[in-house]
C-alpha cells in the first residue's frame, strides 16, 4: 500500500474540536515517538515521528511562547498537547498528516477544556443537611482512543551513567530520569531529552559504569574499565 501523500502547504493549522473519528487496521498498529523539542524566538518547536506499515513520517509542532506566558497551556502539557493532535490526525486516514501543524489558541483552549477537573460543589450550596451522594460529571472525549502506545506496563527509568542504544541516535550514555523525563548524551548527535514513557532504549551497560568525559565525549568510568 503506497504512503498517503504529505501536505504540500508549508504550515497547517489544526484548531476547534472536530467530531472523533473510528481508529481504522491502517491506525490501530501506529506508534508515536517524542524525541525532542527546541526552543525558538517566538515559539517552542516540538517534533513528533509516526510510525504506521506505511514507514515513518516526522510532525513539527509549534506553540506560540506568548500562550505559554499567557498561561493559555503550560510548559509540561506542550509534549501531550501536540501527541493528542497527531493521533487524532493518524485516525482521520483521509487527511493526510502535514509536515508542520501550528497549534492555534482553539485547540489549545479545546485541549484544557478536556484536561480541567470539574470542581466539587461547595457545602452551602446543598438545599439540605443530607444530600445526595455528589458524582462527578463525566468529562469530554474530544480525540478517539487509539491503541497508539509504547510499550504496556509500568513506565521505565534509567540510571545515571548507563551505556544505552537508540533506533534513531545510536549509541549514547544516560544522564538520568527526572519528573518524566530522560537526557542521554550521545556519542554523535550531543544531549538530547525525551519523554520517558515515550521512550525506547536498548541497554548495553549497567548504571555507573560509563560518564560523559570532557568536550562531551563519552568514555568508561576509571573503575569500570578492568571490567569492561
Amino acid at each position: 500500500m503506497p504512503a498517503p501523500p504529505r501536505a504540500s502547504c508549508p504550515e497547517a493549522r489544526l484548531h476547534g474540536n472536530p467530531k472523533p473519528t473510528s481508529p481504522s487496521p491502517h491506525t490501530a498498529s501506529a506508534r508515536i515517538e517524542y524525541p525532542d523539542y527546541r526552543t525558538r524566538p517566538d515559539c517552542r518547536e516540538y517534533r513528533l515521528t509516526v510510525h504506521t506499515p506505511d514507514g515513518p513520517a516526522e510532525v513539527r509542532f509549534r506553540i506560540a511562547t506568548a500562550a505559554f506566558a499567557a498561561n493559555r497551556v503550560l510548559l509540561q502539557d506542550g509534549p501531550d498537547v501536540c501527541y493528542q493532535l497527531l493521533l487524532r490526525m493518524v485516525a482521520d486516514a483521509a487527511v493526510p498528516i502535514p509536515d508542520e501543524v501550528t497549534v492555534d489558541d482553539a485547540a489549545l483552549a479545546a485541549y484544557r477544556e478536556a484536561h480541567t477537573p470539574v470542581p466539587r460543589r461547595s457545602a452551602a450550596a446543598r438545599p439540605s443537611p443530607k444530600p445526595a451522594p455528589f458524582r462527578r460529571a463525566p468529562v469530554p472525549e474530544t480525540h478517539p482512543k487509539l491503541p497508539v502506545a509504547p510499550s504496556a506496563g509500568v513506565a521505565p527509568t534509567f540510571d545515571e551513567g548507563q551505556r544505552v542504544s537508540h533506533a534513531v541516535f545510536g549509541t549514547g550514555v544516560t544522564m538520568g530520569s527526572q519528573d518524566g523525563y530522560t537526557s542521554v548524551q550521545f556519542d554523535e548527535h550531543g544531549t538530547r531529552t525525551f519523554v520517558t514513557s515515550m521512550l525506547e532504549l536498548e541497554t548495553l551497560s549497567p548504571p555507573h559504569t560509563w560518564e560523559v568525559g570532557p568536550r562531551g565525549k563519552n568514555r568508561l568510568r576509571d573503575s569500570s574499565r578492568g571490567q569492561d
